[in-house]
């Protein structure tokens, strides 16, 4: 097929079709294909436009070239506000560099905003955060070297130098998630813009071809507890299970799996975990790899799905040290001695610590919203379950300071959606 080009495009009207896109980040499950909306329609630059003087961009062979003498963006006329994008990009040999940018600002001459990093230099910065046209680099930290070093000896080999790379930017609310090629290189939390376009950018090195395809995008939404911080902590944390479960590690990866729900995804620990702890615990968690807070709030939406009995429960874990030192929150039926408390394990088994509790909790009806609040000054932990004004348990304890977190049951199966944790690292 021969190339259509177009010089300086300006504006372009509406996607009027569209092919099959490559297929996702893979999580257990399946997207269907109404919840993709493609950016491209692999014969037209049909919803893009330059808002240059320069840089040439056509399609060809079902792909999106770009050429310039200096940098320049095709930009979509789509606004985002929370969304995953995926995209490939394929650079060509010699000097170059480029990038996918998001929510960012379009004006005569000039875009700016977020971009993630294409970056085929030794440097290997690829999937970094850059704030273009603004405050530069956010992630690494550009003169730090122990940030930069870390970045690549974490994200050394996802960019492939040869051939193609796919790009999956996952936001919601002031949560940014950069991956290359299913490996998370950026995980950042940032407020400066909260909508706009998506592009993609040719760098400027005379003569050389970029080429981008498989562009397309799925919207999401924020939920409505989602904020830059919570009592006075900043956001650390934030998990929809829209980009896998990657950041997780279960007691046992057989009993876990990511499945659609609704028009998204949930986290759903289906079976029984094949794991004995050490002293008498909780068998069925996932911890969040890691992470470590001293005073925190966390926040997530959780449905119990084991039969009706006194001990159908859910758990948070916190201040987790090891296996045999953490504390966690059993939420259940009915409260005894073993049940809907608040329980501390320091090598020996679950012991409760609860000041305060209610005689029992009502998981009969799908998801629930769960909060803990911990203050390590004081050593209050307070636990809310859908009201958040009034909590269903209260302990006073100072024993770990600082730890993980995770979720999961007993001994039940239970649905986690929407994580977020606002806590101090140090």
């Amino acid at each position: 097929m021969s190339p259509s080009r177009q010089q300086n495009p300006r504006r372009v009207a509406v996607i009027a079709a569209f092919v099959l896109l490559a297929l996702p980040l893979v999580v257990s499950g399946s997207d269907t294909a109404e919840s993709w909306i493609p950016l491209f329609d692999g014969q037209t630059l049909t919803g893009w436009t330059n808002p240059y003087d320069w840089g040439k961009a056509w399609v060809e062979n079902g792909e999106i070239l770009l050429q310039a003498d200096k940098k320049f963006f095709l930009v979509t006329e789509k606004r985002c506000r929370d969304f995953v994008f995926e995209g490939e990009v394929k650079m060509p040999e010699g000097k170059s560099n480029s990038g996918f940018m998001f929510r960012c600002h379009v004006q005569p001459n000039r875009v700016f905003g977020y971009q993630a990093e294409v970056d085929p230099s030794d440097r290997q910065w690829s999937g970094g955060l850059y704030d273009e046209g603004r405050r530069g680099w956010l992630h690494p930290i550009q003169k730090a070297p122990n940030s930069t070093k870390a970045f690549v000896a974490r994200t050394k080999g996802a960019f492939q130098r040869e051939g193609w790379n796919r790009y999956r930017i996952h936001c919601v609310g002031p949560s940014i998630r950069i991956y290359v090629n299913d490996v998370l290189t950026t995980d950042y939390v940032d407020t400066m813009d909260r909508e706009g376009h998506l592009a993609i950018q040719h760098h400027g090195e005379k003569g050389q071809i970029y080429r981008f395809r498989n562009l397309r995008v799925r919207e999401l939404t924020a939920p409505a507890a989602l904020a830059e911080k919570r009592s006075d902590v900043p956001l650390v944390f934030f998990e929809d299970f829209e980009s896998g479960a990657g950041r997780w590690v279960p007691t046992d990866p057989n009993a876990w799996k990511v499945v659609p729900r609704g028009n998204g995804h949930v986290y759903s620990q289906h079976r029984q975990s094949k794991y004995v702890p050490p002293v008498r615990s909780p068998v069925n968690l996932a911890r969040i790899e890691d992470l470590s807070v001293s005073d925190f709030v966390v926040q997530a939406r959780m449905e119990q799905t084991s039969r009706e009995y006194g001990h159908r429960d859910m758990v948070i874990l916190f201040g987790y040290q090891d296996p045999s030192h953490f504390y966690y929150v059993h939420i259940a039926t009915k409260a005894d001695a073993a049940a809907n408390s608040i329980f501390i394990v320091n090598g020996a088994p679950r012991v409760s610590i609860a000041r305060e509790r209610t005689d029992g909790t009502d998981w009969s009806t799908g998801f629930h919203d769960v909060r803990i609040v911990r203050d390590t000054a004081s050593g209050a932990i307070e636990v809310f379950y859908d009201d958040m004004d009034k909590p269903i348990m209260r302990a006073v304890d100072k024993t770990f300071l600082r730890g993980g977190l995770g979720f999961g049951t007993f001994d039940d199966t239970g649905n986690l959606d929407d994580v977020m944790i606002w806590g101090r690292k140090r």
